[in-house]
């Protein structure tokens, strides 16, 4: 008996690692920076962006996207983004955004806008010999029930060339990143929970048969 048990568990154990998705932990990177107006999201030119937001680039400003790659279920994320104030400097618009946006991660799906969590705050490490850094910026999904999977920005940036746009190299990168992802699909969890319960049921059955 306890050599047939053996081999089940065995089996069930089997069929819950063949069956949970096996992939990389994501990646959060900078992307190729938006200089254009006519480049830009439609949703964030139309007002359809929370509280009727809208992004105009003055000459020199720039947005920076932010991107992950290979994301399942995706919930929340934060990353610090490091850069050279001695060429770029953060903009912030006074709309209350403090110049960071989130992203459609399904376009034209508005209910797959990031929610911003927190704008972050930028750190000054020129004392240090150390690039700046803006520092904790986090975002969600609220409107989706089950996060999305893929590739995709997750949130612009907005910052401005200091003092010639046709020399402008920030410098940017990713440091400090945390990405939370959801549990396994519903049929995952099936298939082990039928797994151990064809288990218990036959221990049951030579239980009874034994009494």
């Amino acid at each position: 008996m306890a050599r047939r048990t053996s081999r089940v568990l065995l089996a069930v154990a089997s069929l819950t690692f063949f069956a949970l998705p096996v992939s990389a932990d994501p990646i959060i990177s900078v992307g190729t920076p938006i200089t254009s107006n006519a480049d830009l999201p439609s949703y964030l030119t139309d007002g359809s962006y929370p509280f009727g937001i809208t992004v105009s680039l003055s000459p020199g400003e720039f947005l920076v996207p932010i991107d992950i790659s290979g994301a399942v279920n995706l919930q929340t994320w934060q990353f610090d983004l490091l850069y050279s104030d001695a060429v770029v400097q953060q903009v912030d618009p006074g709309d209350g955004s403090f110049g960071v946006y989130g992203a459609e991660f399904t376009p034209p799906d508005l209910s797959s806008l990031a929610f911003i969590l927190t704008s972050g705050f930028p750190i000054d490490q020129d004392s240090n010999g150390l690039p700046d850094d803006l520092q904790g910026v986090a975002g969600s999904y609220p409107s989706l029930l089950t996060g999305p999977s893929g590739d995709s920005p997750l949130a612009f940036v907005l910052f401005q060339c200091n003092p010639d746009p046709a020399t402008c190299n920030g410098n940017f990168s990713i440091t400090g990143t945390t990405v939370v992802q959801g549990a396994p699909e519903p049929a995952t969890l099936a298939l082990v929970l039928g797994g151990l319960g064809a288990l218990g049921g036959r221990r049951l059955a030579k239980r009874a048969r034994l009494t």
